[in-house]
């Protein structure tokens, strides 16, 4: 009987041993840019729309394993900017490949031409300091961190670090306020904040409504009434539009899929043949509307 519990008291060690570096291997895999990993922040200070970054896959570099992140946008100037004024639709802009980003030793990094950069240290504590990104003068202050700590975000436990002039930063999703951490000490023309964060895993919301919204065009009251069902499966139908309208669907790399005429107020476009996903639905060239395949 004695043989028999300590057979049983080591398997179990074992299973605890194996349980708890499944779960590391886990957790260290998700740090940065874990399949589905999509940021969309708000377009800028003078700008109207959103700026979407969107994790597409992985390659070696420098015999590291990095992450390629492309980048949409969708903006506009809302009112007279310093400059020549701009109205109309919203300009659309796709960059495949914006950034390539890796992560060793508790740092996300980010590249640039042959070289690498610190965007994020993850594994720093209070004290711990780096410089913005690709900043080579000397009036950037360095990050300087004082505060870390661990926080949940829809059901897993996420590490942050912080500073008192630049925003949190969290294990997975990065920065709360753009994908660059900006100098602390400077002012800019650039994006001021995360919206949301999502991948397969979790979402994260930072924002009040829809993450892809124009303000101005109501994208998203139209979206409720003009395409449904949304989520759908194998079609979905546009209403309210005029007869001859040109409707066009992307993927989220850009590529149009389907292209349809409308004879009528509405269309019922069928999408079987499409993999389950996001879709971009843009009739007759106007705003872009999210579709969402199950």
């Amino acid at each position: 009987m004695a043989s028999f519990n300590y057979i049983h008291v080591m398997v179990r060690r074992l299973i605890h041993v194996f349980l708890f570096a499944i779960c590391s291997l886990s957790s260290h895999a998700q740090i940065w840019c874990p399949p589905g990993a999509t940021w969309t922040y708000d377009a800028g200070l003078l700008l109207d729309g959103f700026r979407r970054m969107s994790y597409v896959g992985d390659t070696l570099i420098d015999g590291y394993m990095a992450q390629k992140i492309d980048r949409y946008t969708a903006e506009r100037y809302p009112q007279p900017p310093p400059g020549p004024l701009y109205s109309g639709p919203p300009i659309i802009n796709y960059s495949p490949l914006a950034e390539i980003t890796r992560f060793n030793d508790e740092v996300v990094f980010i590249r640039q031409g042959t070289e690498w950069d610190t965007l994020f240290w993850i594994g720093a504590g209070p004290g711990d300091r780096w410089t913005a990104a690709h900043i080579t003068g000397s009036d950037c202050d360095p990050f300087i961190v004082s505060e870390t700590g661990t926080a949940i975000i829809d059901g897993l436990p996420l590490r942050y670090v912080e500073g008192e002039n630049w925003p949190r930063v969290y294990e997975r999703i990065g920065s709360i306020w753009d994908l660059y951490l900006y100098c602390p000490n400077w002012i800019i023309d650039g994006p001021t904040g995360m919206r949301c964060y999502q991948d397969d895993g979790i979402s994260f919301i930072n924002a009040q409504g829809p993450c892809e919204l124009l303000t101005g065009i109501p994208l998203s009251e139209k979206s409720s009434t003009l395409l449904f069902p949304n989520p759908g499966t194998d079609h979905f139908t546009l209403n309210n539009i005029e007869p001859g309208t040109a409707v066009e669907v992307f993927d989220l790399m850009g590529r149009s899929v389907i292209l349809q005429l409308s004879t009528g107020t509405s269309l019922t476009v069928d999408a079987h043949e499409l993999a389950p996903g996001s879709y971009f639905v843009q009739p007759n060239n106007d705003q872009l509307i999210r579709w969402t395949k199950q």
